[in-house]
């Protein structure tokens, strides 16, 4: 397909083959849909600076084009065309009928070019909003992928592409739209060249519905979303699925807005149903990606100051102990905190310079955190490059009892960390030498010395940024119990651990930051992804995207998402094999048994002269 995706630019690495993406705009944020599109395709959605566009890669391509005859090629009485009633007194246009898009597709997925071994962009589409897009959120896969009576109500999501975008104008759009590519000529319509209303998502051009989350008026910071079975209303006994959408801001001294949304009819526009005041601004939410209802209602709330929450919306109780006052808003329960450890000016003697006498005081600040082991544990990434694990169900090897669910905890604290390990990518390391002594920042305003000042020089004081990104690995066996994949971002670092029950196994016995680089046996370990290059730009996020089981290399495809740019690594080979390989296995073990090993041309182009008399003789017989 043409466009600016058909050619990326590809380099080969010891790691794997890098593609680079160029955008027409600039982007703040990216995922990857958990479900595969009915032709088999992997859909990436990233937010930019006017809306969300959705990238189908890979799969079944789109069947040719049939095009349709002329009026006047038609033969007799293929006409559809009506009688002309000229005594007509109804001057109204007949209503158009609404586009019934139905693409078809080929039979077989296309084999790759040995020369550019990756599947190419299939589809693209852009949803306009007319605003910027900062953050996106997709149902968790565990909740997509779930199967069984209790989630017959959440079918109709997994034909569909669902989403929640927080926006630069104070409103998170919840989007839904088909998972299908549109085909060619959906997108090749008249009427989209000459309406540009159609362009906006929510005119249902192609299909989509937005509803808009109001109640911020500050920007959100971050959204997550998941699915729950609750009553319809607050009167009502009948249980309905809905998505629960959460979001929150820097207004005030932090806020937390949730919302809940029907499945079967997205309305244009809703309320929060409940509305949190925090003690600090979050760092990120994530809701639980347990499919147990007990635990699908709890939200991580990371704090920047050290400190993670557990909320669960579910678990009601009211601001007031007066039982009889009416109109007062649901709010929540804080089941647990988690505290990170404390500032070591040891390990940053820089730190001193910039902070002062407060040096060392207080907790790590906490860059991201997410839920690992089916929502049973907590990782954390910390600013100095430490990252650590909160056992809070006891999922570990040789852990104890949990504190959730069975303990019965309420309002409890955990600090004690289950495994540590650190990245070594949150200072950039200074060359040897004498140690320097800092001087006076002072220099004296006159035309001889105004211009000495260095304003970059030294270390900046600015946040630094940094991302968890976790996936659900693929299994080749439906019974073995998912692996998850963990993806680091720190500064200009990118640390994976491909199998976390495996490294965790093999790392549970040591102390004090056994999670260093390389150790530990194959699978079992972290590795640094290297020669990642954005060509200046600064990194706007990371993001795995799953693999077919029993593929080499990482256990994920790994996206880096830069400011006007995307990087795709793709490492190892995908597990099945395609025919043009196979018919060179073969040519080579026939070469082999003839001429004890030697290749030359005659020998290639007489195996090949067989092959193609063969094939033409199975032709002929059937």
């Amino acid at each position: 397909m043409a466009g600016v995706y058909s050619q990326p630019r590809m380099a080969n690495t010891p790691q794997g083959v890098h593609l680079t993406y160029e955008l027409p705009h600039r982007v703040h944020t990216a995922k990857a849909y958990p479900l595969l599109s009915a032709n088999g395709s992997t859909v990436i959605l990233y937010g930019h600076e006017n809306g969300v566009k959705i990238i189908w890669r890979g799969g079944r391509k789109f069947k040719p084009q049939q095009t349709a005859l002329p009026d006047h090629q038609k033969t007799n009485g293929a006409s559809n065309s009506g009688v002309i009633s000229l005594d007509s007194d109804d001057d109204e246009t007949p209503e158009k009928k609404a586009f019934d898009d139905k693409p078809e597709f080929e039979d077989h997925e296309e084999e790759l070019d040995p020369s550019r071994p990756y599947p190419g962009v299939l589809q693209e589409l852009d949803l306009w909003f007319g605003t910027d897009v900062f953050h996106l959120a997709i149902l968790p896969p565990t909740v997509l992928k779930a199967d069984g009576p209790s989630w017959q109500g959440l079918e109709p999501l997994k034909q569909k592409i669902v989403f929640a975008a927080s926006c630069a104008d104070n409103y998170v759009r919840l989007v839904n739209l088909p998972l299908t590519p549109p085909s060619p000529a959906s997108k090749a319509r008249s009427e989209l060249w000459s309406d540009f209303t159609l362009a906006y998502a929510g005119s249902g051009t192609w299909g989509e519905t937005v509803t808009l989350l109001s109640g911020h008026r500050k920007p959100s910071d971050g959204v997550s979303m998941t699915a729950d079975f609750g009553p319809a209303t607050v009167e009502s006994r009948r249980f309905d699925p809905q998505i629960v959408v959460a979001s929150h801001s820097r207004e005030l001294t932090g806020l937390l807005l949730l919302w809940r949304v029907p499945v079967k009819a997205f309305p244009k526009s809703v309320e929060p149903f409940q509305s949190v005041s925090l003690s600090s601004p979050a760092k990120s939410i994530t809701f639980n990606s347990s499919i147990s209802k007990q635990y699908a209602s709890h939200l991580l709330v990371a704090e920047s100051v050290g400190i993670c929450r557990i909320y669960d919306f579910k678990l009601l109780v009211r601001p007031n102990e007066d039982p009889s006052e009416v109109g007062v808003a649901e709010q929540g329960t804080w089941l647990l905190s988690l505290y990170a450890g404390f500032q070591n000016i040891k390990n940053d003697p820089e730190a001193l310079q910039h902070n002062g006498l407060h040096a060392g005081f207080g907790r790590k600040t906490i860059v991201d955190a997410k839920w690992v082991s089916s929502g049973r544990a907590i990782i954390v990434l910390l600013n100095d490059g430490e990252w650590a694990i909160w056992d809070i169900e006891g999922v570990g090897p040789g852990a104890p009892q949990g504190l959730i669910g069975r303990q019965g905890i309420k309002g409890g604290s955990k600090s004690q960390y289950s495994l540590t390990g650190y990245i070594d990518g949150a200072v950039t390391p200074r060359a040897s030498g004498q140690p320097q002594i800092p001087s006076s920042k002072f220099v004296p305003m006159t035309p001889g010395t105004r211009k000495s000042a260095d304003p970059f020089s030294g270390r900046s004081n600015g946040a630094v940024r940094g991302e968890i990104s976790v996936s659900e690995v693929r299994s080749s066996s439906p019974s073995s119990v998912a692996d998850e994949s963990v993806l680091f971002w720190l500064g200009e670092t990118y640390t994976i651990i491909p199998n976390l029950a495996k490294y965790w196994a093999a790392n549970a016995q040591k102390t004090g930051g056994g999670g260093s680089l390389f150790n530990g046996p194959a699978g079992a370990r972290m590795t640094k992804i290297e020669n990642i290059s954005l060509l200046g730009e600064r990194c706007s996020g990371i993001e795995q995207i799953a693999k077919t089981p029993n593929s080499t290399g990482f256990s994920t495809d790994i996206l880096v998402l830069g400011e006007h740019r995307y990087m795709l690594l793709l490492s190892g080979k995908p597990a099945r094999e395609s025919s043009f390989e196979k018919s060179i296995g073969r040519l080579a073990l026939a070469e082999t048994r003839t001429n004890g090993g030697e290749l030359d041309v005659m020998g290639i182009e007489q195996a090949l002269a067989n092959m193609e008399n063969r094939e033409s003789a199975r032709k002929m017989i059937f």
